[in-house]
């Protein structure tokens, strides 16, 4: 009964505040873990949904997966945190859309003795274990393909996400610090990661002089694929994150490189060290993924 009447308050909250989606995953009742993602608008957040899904199975543990409208609804997301640290859960994941405003869920999950972890993006205001991609590391190798790739000289443009998540901070950072001196970033946006943001964004380069786009993400990258084939511009784009439709593009020559990142995985892993917290009452250290680069046919890879 008690259970019954929290999910209610959960659905209600759902419907109250627009949730983007709910998903309560059943199994049994010794250990329940809330995530609240940044959103599931792309096949990498669906990937990660999908990796929580069959470690929570495996696991048994009862999953409730909540997301906001978009990745940067800030303010939606801290609505379903502050629900969830209210309901009857024994561990809280999140994927911070605002990496400096995360201590306050810090305070409220410790009033209630609930343990913290952050997924896909780090806490800048708090110290909360993480599990994810290394996001310096997907930054350096993309500096060292467009320092290795471009001529001399060479101006890039960077499609970024938002200014206020870790992930896009610690990319640009490293791409910043590892380019070659001789290669320019021309300037840099920040978009709301949509492919639409990417398209209309690039148009608005037309008659511009660059030689690289790097993209926050993928769909931000089919979206600038899209807007420099209209413009009849040749230039370089790479981006982050693999998944289906954007080994498609790279396949066809249609997006020159991607940097790996592994959703499922993340998301698999993320559950299962929701429940060793749960088990043991320790919390884990930070778990990175590396990413690698890949390349469409016929380009030499920089590294892996």
């Amino acid at each position: 009964m008690k259970y019954r009447k929290i999910l209610c308050g959960l659905l209600l909250a759902c419907l109250l505040c627009g949730c983007h989606t709910m998903e309560i995953h059943r199994a049994r009742p010794e250990y329940t873990v809330t995530v609240v993602l940044k959103a599931l608008g792309s096949h990498y957040w669906l990937d990660m949904r999908s990796g929580m899904q069959q470690a929570a199975k495996e696991l048994d543990i009862d999953l409730i997966l909540l997301s906001p409208s978009g990745e940067l609804e800030n303010q939606e997301q801290q609505d379903f945190i502050a629900d969830a640290l209210q309901a009857d859960t024994d561990i809280l994941l999140f994927a911070p859309c605002d990496s400096y405003d995360t201590k306050w869920v810090v305070e409220a999950a410790a009033a209630k003795q609930i343990p913290v972890l952050t997924v896909d993006t780090r806490s800048l205001d708090a110290d909360l274990p993480y599990i994810g991609s290394d996001h310096a590391q997907i930054g350096a190798l993309a500096a060292e393909y467009l320092s290795s790739t471009l001529p001399a000289g060479g101006s890039i443009v960077i499609m970024a996400g938002s200014q206020q998540q870790a992930s896009h901070i610690d990319r640009i950072d490293a791409l910043r610090r590892c380019l070659d001196s001789r290669t320019q970033i021309a300037e840099i946006f920040y978009t709301d990661m949509t492919q639409t943001s990417g398209y209309n964004t690039i148009k608005k380069m037309a008659g511009q002089d660059f030689d690289a786009v790097f993209c926050a993400n993928a769909v931000i990258g089919q979206g600038v694929a899209a807007g420099l084939l209209e413009m009849g511009c040749q230039a370089e784009i790479i981006a982050v994150d693999t998944q289906a439709d954007a080994y498609q593009i790279l396949e066809d020559g249609t997006m020159d490189a991607l940097l790996s990142q592994d959703g499922y995985t993340i998301g698999y892993e993320a559950i299962a060290a929701a429940v060793h917290t749960l088990e043991t009452g320790e919390l884990p250290e930070d778990k990175l993924f590396a990413s690698q680069l890949l390349t469409s046919p016929g380009k030499e890879a920089a590294g892996t």
